[in-house]
Parts: C-alpha cells; sequence; structure tokens
C-alpha cells in the first residue's frame, strides 16, 4: 500500500470502508452488560489486603495529636500508618493538589504536599493516616475509631473565591514552599495576557456593553465508584491494575521513590469509569503509585481505595467573569475585555490564556485581553474534567451580547466574526489550509448553523428576549452558542507524546489463522477504544472486524497517547492508519514471495478485502488471508513509533482551527416556579470525518453540560463548610426524560489535523452546552441573571417574585 503522500491529515479512509464512519456495536458490549467483563473494583487476587485513607471531618484542620492504638486492634487490621511514619514519610506520593502530581525527584525536592499529612483544607480530605487490613470491614471499622481518637484543631475556613484573598489567615498553609509568588490566598501570580490593541479597539467600536456571570456555585464532577488501585510485588516484578489513563506517572513515581526499574513495573489496566480531563493525571496516579508502595512494604497484594473521590473536587468553571465587548453596528466585534476570578488556573496557567483561548482560536476578533486571578477556598482539587467550560462560556456570551444589544440574529453575528487568531476564516484558508493541502470550499461554521437552524426552527422560534409568552402561560427562549471543536491539532498532542516514556508506538503481527494482533496500550475510560482502533485497522487492511486483535489493556513497551484533551483523535489516528498500511504492504510483498499463485506479481497488483487476497486485474484469483497465513506461518510483523511518523512527515505549523461546533436550546420557563423545561436541543459538530459513529454520538448527548447551567452543584453548610449533597440521592443530575427532544447531527469537512482530517469530540458534550440553558433563560424571560445555574429562585428573583 503506497504511501506517496506523507501528510496523514490528508489521508482517505479506503473507499470501500466497512467500518470507518458507521455505526458499530461496541466488542465490549455484552460483557459489560452481562458483567462478565471486569472493572477494578471487581478484581480479587488471593491473599489481598486493602487500603483506606482517613478523611478529614473538617473544612479546614489540622491533627494535633493521634491515638492508633484502639484502630489497630480491630481484628483484620495490619497497620495503621501515619503521616509521620518513619518508613513512609519520605515515600508518600506527592500532590500539587489543584494541577497535577510531581513525578520527579527533583519536583518532589521542591516541598511538593504529600498525599497524606496532618493538615487539611476541604472536608473529606484524605489526611492523617492509611488503615491497611484484610477486609473492607476492617478498614471502615478502624477509620471510624482512629477518627474518634484524633484531636483536631478546627481553622476558619472561606468558601467564597470573591472573599478569599481579603482572608487574613491561610486558606492552605504550606502552598508558600512550592508557590513562592503566590500573594497571600492567591494561588498564582494574576495573569495578563493581550492579543492586539484593545484599548484602541475600543476606540474603535460604534457601542460597548458590560455584563457580569458568577457561577457561584460549586459545580463538581462525579464518577460512578470509588477509585481503585491493586499493586502485588512479587519481589522482582510490581505489578499494577490501574484505570488510569496516565499510569505512566505512576509508573515514573514508583520508579523514583522505591527505585524500581521501570521495566519492571508492569501495568494492566481493566475496564474504567468517568474518567476525564484532569483527573486523569491527578488523584488516580497517586492512588496507583500508593497501592505500589504498600505492597512492596507490606509483600502482599494491596488494593487502595478512595470512596470520597467521587465528591471532593468542583469544576473549574467556578468563578467570576466580567465582560466588556466593543462592537461595529454591523455586529462586527472589535475589542473584548474580560475580567475573571477564576477558581482553576487551567493546566499552564502561566503559558496560555485559557477563558479566552476558544474565542482567540475560533474567532477574528482582533484584540483580545485577559485579566484573571486564582484565589485559594476551601473545596476539594479543582481540576477540569470535560473541561473547557470558561472558555465555551466566554465566546457564547460574547457573540449573544453583540446580538442582543444590536437586535441581531446571533448566528449572524457568529458567522461575521468567524475566524482564528484575528484572522477571517478566508484569510486562514487562503495563507494556510491550502498551502497543507486542504480543500477549502466548505465552510465548517456555516454548515453546522444551517443544519441546527432547521433541526429547531429557527428561523420561526427566534425572538427578542422577553417577548414570547406561550398559551400555557409559560415564557418561551430560544438560544444559540457556537466554539471551536476540541483537538483539532497535533500540535500539543506531538509535545504531550514524544516526551512521555515510552514514546507512542504500536506492534501489529499476522497470526497463522489470519487473524491481526495489535499491541499498543491505552486505558479504556468508557469512550469504546478497542472498537473505534480496531475499525481503523480493519478497514485499512482489508480484513472483517473479528480478525483484529487489539491489546490496549496491558501495558508493555508499546503504548498509544491517553486521551487527555481529546488528543487521542489527533495523535493515535495517524499512528494506527500509518501501521496497518506498513501491515497490509508487508503481507503482500511477503504474499508475492511465499504464496505460488501470486509469485512474480508486483505487491501493488495485489489487494486484501473482506479478508481475501486477489489479483486486481484477475480478481478470480484468490486465497483468503487465512489460507496464506497458515502456508506462510509466524513472522509477518511491523512496529511503528510516532517519532517515525513525525520523522517521515513533521506536523505543519500553524495548525489553525477550522472545525466547529454549534449548539441550540429551546426552554420554556414557569413565571410561577421558576421551574425549566428543556423542549429542544440541538448539537452539530464538525469532527473533520467521523470515526466511529456510535462512539462520537454517545460523548455529544449534552445532559452533562445542560445540567451544568441548570440544575448541578454542591453545596456546603455556611457554617461548617461541609458537604451537603455528596451522593446521587441528593446531587441533580439530570437523566434522559430531563430534555423532552435531543437532535444530534455531524458534519465532515475534513478540515482537522488527525487522520483523515479528524479532530478530538469527547469533551464537546459537557463544556459546549454548559452555557446554553442560561442563555435560553434570559431570552425567555428578558432579565440578565448574573447568578449561574439558573436554578428557579434565581428566576424568580430576576422576575421580581422572591
Amino acid at each position: 500500500m503506497a504511501m506517496e503522500d506523507k501528510r496523514w491529515w490528508l489521508w482517505k479512509p479506503p473507499k470501500e470502508a466497512k467500518y470507518v464512519g458507521k455505526y458499530v456495536p461496541r466488542r465490549d458490549a455484552a460483557g459489560k452488560a452481562s458483567g462478565w467483563h471486569k472493572y477494578i473494583n471487581d478484581l480479587e487476587l488471593p491473599g489481598m489486603l486493602y487500603a483506606k485513607p482517613l478523611r478529614s471531618p473538617y473544612t479546614n484542620c489540622i491533627i494535633k495529636r493521634m491515638d492508633t492504638s484502639r484502630a489497630e486492634k480491630i481484628p483484620g487490621v495490619i497497620a495503621v500508618i501515619r503521616w509521620d511514619d518513619p518508613w513512609f514519610k519520605d515515600k508518600w506520593p506527592v500532590c500539587f493538589w489543584e494541577n497535577a502530581p510531581l513525578y520527579s525527584p527533583r519536583l518532589r525536592s521542591t516541598g511538593a504536599l504529600p498525599y497524606i499529612m496532618d493538615r487539611a483544607w476541604w472536608y473529606g480530605q484524605p489526611v492523617g493516616a492509611i488503615v491497611i487490613a484484610e477486609t473492607e470491614e476492617s478498614c471502615d471499622e478502624a477509620l471510624k475509631i482512629l477518627s474518634k481518637d484524633t484531636e483536631w484543631e478546627e481553622l476558619p475556613f472561606c468558601l467564597d473565591w470573591e472573599e478569599s484573598e481579603k482572608c487574613e489567615f491561610p486558606i492552605r498553609p504550606g502552598f508558600e514552599k512550592i508557590l513562592p509568588e503566590a500573594k497571600g490566598n492567591v494561588e498564582f501570580s494574576p495573569l495578563y495576557w493581550e492579543f492586539g490593541d484593545v484599548e484602541k479597539g475600543f476606540q474603535e467600536a460604534d457601542k460597548i456593553v458590560e455584563c457580569l456571570v458568577r457561577w457561584r456555585d460549586p459545580n463538581t464532577w462525579a464518577t460512578a465508584s470509588a477509585w481503585t488501585a491493586i499493586a502485588h510485588w512479587t519481589g522482582n516484578i510490581l505489578k499494577l491494575w490501574t484505570d488510569t489513563e496516565s499510569s505512566t506517572n505512576a509508573r515514573s513515581q514508583l520508579h523514583d521513590i522505591l527505585g524500581i526499574s521501570m521495566d519492571s513495573i508492569e501495568i494492566e489496566s481493566p475496564y474504567g469509569t468517568c474518567e476525564f480531563g484532569g483527573m486523569s493525571g491527578v488523584l488516580r496516579p497517586v492512588i496507583a503509585t500508593l497501592a505500589g508502595i504498600l505492597s512492596y512494604r507490606f509483600k502482599r497484594p494491596v488494593k487502595v481505595i478512595d470512596e470520597h473521590s467521587r465528591w471532593e473536587g468542583c469544576e473549574h468553571v467556578l468563578g467570576t467573569y466580567k465582560f466588556k465587548v466593543g462592537f461595529k453596528k454591523d455586529g462586527t466585534i472589535t475589542a473584548v475585555d474580560i475580567k475573571t476570578i477564576a477558581v482553576e488556573p487551567g493546566p499552564f496557567p502561566k503559558m496560555n490564556a485559557d477563558q479566552v483561548s476558544k474565542l482567540f482560536e475560533g474567532s477574528k476578533i482582533p484584540n483580545i485581553r485577559l485579566h484573571a486571578r486564582y484565589p485559594m477556598i476551601n473545596t476539594g482539587q479543582r481540576q477540569c474534567t470535560k473541561h473547557g467550560a470558561p472558555a465555551c462560556l466566554v465566546h457564547y456570551v460574547v457573540i449573544n451580547l453583540v446580538a442582543d444589544a444590536l437586535g441581531m440574529d446571533p448566528t449572524e453575528v457568529a458567522l461575521k466574526n468567524d475566524g482564528w487568531e484575528g484572522h477571517d476564516i478566508r484569510w486562514v484558508y487562503e495563507n494556510i489550509a491550502k498551502k497543507h493541502g486542504f480543500q477549502t470550499e466548505r465552510w465548517s461554521l456555516k454548515e453546522c448553523i444551517e443544519i441546527g437552524k432547521k433541526l429547531i426552527d429557527w428561523d420561526e422560534k427566534w425572538h427578542p428576549p422577553g417577548t414570547k409568552i406561550l398559551p400555557n402561560g409559560k415564557y418561551h427562549g430560544i438560544a444559540f452558542g457556537y466554539t471551536i471543536a476540541w483537538s483539532h491539532t497535533s500540535n500539543i498532542g506531538v509535545r504531550y507524546a514524544l516526551e512521555s516514556d515510552p514514546h507512542p508506538r504500536i506492534y501489529m503481527s499476522l497470526c497463522s489463522d489470519g487473524s491481526i494482533k495489535a499491541i499498543s496500550y491505552r486505558a479504556d475510560t468508557g469512550v469504546g477504544v478497542d472498537t473505534s482502533y480496531s475499525m481503523i485497522l480493519a478497514d485499512e487492511i482489508g480484513v472483517p472486524l473479528e480478525q483484529i486483535y487489539i491489546d490496549v489493556f496491558s501495558m508493555k513497551e508499546f503504548r498509544l497517547s491517553p486521551m487527555a484533551g481529546s488528543l487521542g483523535t489527533s495523535i493515535n489516528t495517524p499512528l494506527l492508519v500509518y501501521a496497518a498500511r506498513k501491515m497490509k504492504s508487508k503481507i503482500l510483498e511477503e504474499v508475492t514471495r511465499q504464496i505460488d499463485r501470486f509469485k512474480g506479481k508486483s505487491p501493488e497488483k495485489l489487494d486484501i478485502k473482506d479478508g481475501v487476497i486477489f489479483e486486481k486485474e484477475n480478481p478470480e484469483n484468490k486465497m483468503t488471508l487465512s489460507e496464506a497465513a497458515f502456508i506462510m506461518g509466524a513472522g509477518i510483523s511491523v512496529e511503528v513509533s510516532l517519532e517515525e511518523l513525525f520523522k517521515a512527515q513533521p506536523p505543519p505549523s500553524p495548525q489553525p482551527c477550522m472545525v466547529r461546533q454549534v449548539t441550540f436550546a429551546e426552554v420554556e420557563v414557569d413565571p410561577e416556579t421558576g421551574q425549566v423545561d428543556v423542549t429542544h436541543v440541538v448539537r452539530v459538530y464538525d469532527c473533520g470525518k467521523v470515526i466511529n459513529l456510535g462512539a462520537v454520538r454517545g460523548q455529544l448527548y449534552p445532559h452533562w453540560g445542560i445540567g451544568r447551567g441548570l440544575t448541578e452543584a454542591i453545596y456546603h453548610d455556611p457554617l461548617t463548610g461541609i458537604t451537603l449533597n455528596d451522593s446521587f440521592a441528593q446531587y441533580p443530575i439530570l437523566l434522559m426524560n430531563d430534555i423532552k427532544k435531543i437532535d444530534i447531527e455531524f458534519v465532515e469537512t475534513g478540515l482537522a489535523y488527525g487522520a483523515y482530517g479528524s479532530c478530538g469530540c469527547s469533551e464537546a458534550g459537557a463544556a459546549a452546552p454548559t452555557p446554553i440553558i442560561p442563555l435560553a433563560v434570559y431570552n425567555a424571560i428578558g432579565k440578565w441573571i448574573d447568578d449561574w445555574p439558573v436554578t428557579p429562585d434565581r428566576i424568580l428573583k430576576a422576575l421580581g417574585k422572591a
């Protein structure tokens, strides 16, 4: 299979692809539904011990005294390990709770905070000790007693980020060691970021508008089960069972802490649950590291269970956003100034302007400025999970502010300002995209908007805010927003992937029965990795899906890039296609050498389809791959690395974002109760190229994002700071029937930098729909609500009824 053009973003799927772009039942569906497939929590090993941390009963506290004697006497308890245990005190995994684990000895020496210490600054934080026991029940009983036998000093706390900077007490003592630049209770130095000349842009504007949004209630992430990891030290091999996609992080920490060779650390990843965004690199690898340390110490298998982790954190959309936008009378935006007090600084606070990143990458606005501050508060670690909500919020609000001020259709304002980094989208096509080989006849945003408008009947239903009352007495609201699609570029992914150890690579071999075995580790957190990647391999090689076996669950020397930031698509698909095409070429070369009926033929004259090798000009001359493999025996294999691919074709630069997504929502608001009924949500997404239709459709269902803007919030007791609704019985997630109608459609422009011109999508179901319901409610009642989510009490207050 010739690959003269090495530009993977221009590669096309095989003409008669049976799988790519289609709906294919998940290969693991039956096993999951029947309970046959095992998740990490299902695994049990002979002689296994259990480990659970003590949890802080207070919002901000320090341990004054701890008596472990009664807890140690509980039947089944092996040990109670205190934070200051002589053997462990220098071996605890370290966490930089607000951003990421610190892995190397150099970073450990900066004073990074250990997973267990005598200090806690949020309710439920692991603190003081870990109990090791023969059963979970023994752990639980010992932890109850240990909490009672610990003398706690309660400290003052603050849950309001707008007030925390003024607090005279330290919110989180100890952070000055790792954040010497922090001033008082400000977590990071303020970020000033400016593109263009914002003041000049305001001078050129015909009109300037301002508004405020406070995302006041801590949105949370929540998983269906406790975070768990298992380790077994056998004397020369440390075996880990962990469902984290960032298992290489655990490997690195264990190597640093215990001095074990990374080659001696083997990892298996059973099926995992709900690990998206920043959490992939924070606590789960730490829990796996802790399991490895405990097994090394006690010479038995150990399962670490972190139950409260489901509810510890708050989503990074939290914060205050002050908008100032200047624009011309025709809707052209000349300047945007955003001031934020943000609770989560993004992964690289000093390197990017996270809150305005999507506005910057998805518009031609020539002047953008961000002033962001990052205060500390006494809630759990703040991490993205299917993140991007702050940037989507900014993008949606800016477009709708201008449209509202001018009485314009917001879809027209969006089209007028579409672009990339200050450039019009047509400039991008002419000056960059065409040079990279893209076909530029299509306009992603225009196509997405046209499809979405038809689905929701926008031209008939759109109206100015507060002007439509339905026959049932409810206010009708409708809203639109757009932003960029995720992970359109390989730039970040290349850096991330090549700095990891080992570099992403894949091994493929032809088995004697004609099946293709591929080995490359990648934890599956529920997005159908095995199925999607097998679909690509099957189509590219030309065999039925059932002849592809891909081992993504065991980490050996081969691994794929983790999905963080949806990078799984933009990084792994080029590698998979490249490997599959090399494998197919090698099979055909060997066939012409070893199989009599094909001897003397050029490999280019042969092809494989449906598992049958045949001569293109004489299709009757054929043989099944199974028959050929039996004759040729073993030995046909390829090994391909991402490094090899990028040496053959360096990634182009720059890689502008040309793919878009849009959200439309329709609501009815009851003016007597403040109840919001979501009657219709439309999501249109340009994937560049759909790989797995079922997987991408499932990830675009908007319940998570709609819930963030409407119902989902964690509430704390203002007197104690204790979380009041830390269970699914009390946390108001949306169910399938809570949105009356959902339409999801796709556009495939091929204007992205993954294989086949594809991009990622996994954050689109949560982040992009997050701001849409508050905007739809505003369109319904004609009153702007500063505080989001837009709960009934806030709606009634805006209407003057509360």
